[in-house]
């Protein structure tokens, strides 16, 4: 699971768990409220009673003031007995349902009860099964020297059903809380980890070509602030091992260039000497074609050291046609001394802005490349050229030993072949499409390589470059 899908999941479950607890506190404080209102209600009433009888003797008696009792008849139901537990007074409502007395002399009481009352009672909120719920009130009252219990009781109506919209509402509440912290906490964690983003976009920009960009650093002086300083540190020291791995290269490419040259002379003029027996003849040959591709391998690694240290070209504006033709007719004997066919298709007029000498090379190494890993008979190569609105395109094919699709991309990796046991006998330094790759990149532009067909077949190596 992704860091901001995470942190989007913290951020609501506190959120939810905050606000579920408010809400219990809330909801029963909000159930509460209405029980407590109608229980001061109930024993306030059950006194306003009492001042509807009349005292004789220093008792309570029956007599009662219609104005009173009649007017809250007709809300409450409510029993008024002696101390001998004698029925004193009965309210209108007593007569079609009669509440239980749990007899607690001395103590209040207060409860809930669900009753049936006949529909002849018009007044009250009846449920589909006929029930009412009453709050019940039982109280003792002192009055002279006697005690009188008081039961009054009122009529909840919808309360219960009110609760229970109540409860509803709040989780619904919650429900679109919940939705709501979701999109808030998907905003919040998208925004705190937008540096780390950031820093991820950077870091993937930043390769062996470009160890000179580093993470910009912010104002405060946080945890992201150490983030970038660490990684910043750490590209420098990506970048001084590669100057000095690069430096190293060009420096021991140049020093061993003189030694190869005076080993070649040597080599080339002790083959030309006619006093040697044939087999030391044979030999010193065959360490002269050592030498020479030990002097092509340093050639390439010193080309490959000045591309990857400078980015400059000397770019002017070149024809592509007549370039690629002069270049195909040197190597035109070697292409016939091994008996490839080959078929160009050079007909267009094709020029672009592109430094002459690098695009030279550029054929020079795919040419050459297409020849070593030729068909031994039959070969064929082919080459077009083509210009589009913004860009040119070369592509070269040759018959040879198809390429894996899973090798394909490494055949552009420095010193990587195919097939290592023909680099000893074609002479290749694996440098060849390594440099390629590095000159068109220069320019901006792009090579492929495709194979069809195994174990033989035809190999494409296509270039793209911008014209301008």
């Amino acid at each position: 699971m992704k860091i901001r899908n995470r942190i989007t999941l913290w951020i609501t479950g506190a959120g939810l768990l905050a606000a579920l607890l408010f809400s219990v506190i809330i909801s029963y404080e909000l159930i509460e409220q209405p029980f407590e209102i109608l229980d001061r209600e109930l024993d306030s009433q059950a006194y306003i009673m009492l001042a509807g009888l009349s005292p004789q003797d220093g008792r309570l008696v029956s007599q009662l003031n219609p104005t009173i009792l009649g007017s809250l008849g007709r809300l409450y139901w409510f029993k008024l007995f002696n101390q001998d537990q004698k029925l004193i007074y009965a309210s209108d409502m007593t007569a079609f349902v009669d509440l239980p007395v749990p007899v607690q002399e001395g103590k209040n009481e207060h409860y809930t009860v669900n009753m049936v009352v006949p529909h002849e009672v018009t007044n009250l909120e009846l449920k589909a099964n006929d029930e009412v719920t009453f709050r019940v009130h039982v109280v003792s009252i002192p009055f002279g020297k006697s005690m009188y219990l008081v039961q009054i009781a009122r009529p909840m109506d919808k309360l219960h059903e009110e609760i229970i919209d109540l409860v509803i509402s709040i989780v619904v509440g919650l429900a679109f809380f919940a939705l709501a912290l979701l999109l808030l906490g998907y905003l919040v964690a998208g925004k705190v980890l937008q540096p780390i983003a950031e820093i991820n976009t950077l870091a993937r920009e930043i390769n062996d070509k470009t160890l000179d960009k580093r993470i910009p650093l912010g104002e405060n002086q946080d945890e992201i602030y150490a983030l970038s300083s660490s990684l910043n540190q750490m590209f420098d020291r990506l970048q001084f091992s590669f100057k000095r791995q690069k430096e190293f290269i060009a420096n021991a490419s140049h020093e061993l260039k003189t030694p190869i040259a005076m080993q070649r002379l040597f080599f080339d003029e002790a083959v030309q000497r006619d006093d040697l027996p044939e087999n030391f003849k044979t030999k010193l040959e065959v360490q002269s074609d050592v030498t020479r591709r030990m002097n092509q391998l340093v050639k390439n690694l010193l080309d490959l050291s000045v591309l990857e240290r400078n980015e400059r070209l000397d770019s002017n504006t070149i024809n592509l046609t007549k370039l690629s033709a002069s270049v195909f007719e040197e190597f035109d004997e070697i292409i016939q001394a091994a008996g490839i066919r080959l078929s160009l298709n050079i007909n267009v007029a094709a020029s672009l802005s592109a430094d002459r000498e690098k695009i030279r090379r550029v054929l020079i190494n795919i040419i050459d490349n297409a020849i070593k890993y030729n068909l031994k008979e039959n070969g064929e190569i082919r080459f077009s050229l083509n210009q589009t609105d913004n860009k040119v395109e070369m592509k070269i094919s040759n018959t040879g030993q198809a390429i894996p699709k899973d090798r394909l991309n490494q055949v552009f990796n420095q010193f990587y072949r195919v097939e290592k046991s023909r680099s000893v006998v074609l002479g290749g330094s694996g440098l060849g499409l390594t440099i390629v790759k590095r000159i068109v990149e220069l320019h901006h532009g792009t090579v492929v390589i495709k194979s069809e067909s195994e174990p033989e077949g035809w190999i494409h190596l296509i270039i793209s470059l911008p014209d301008s």
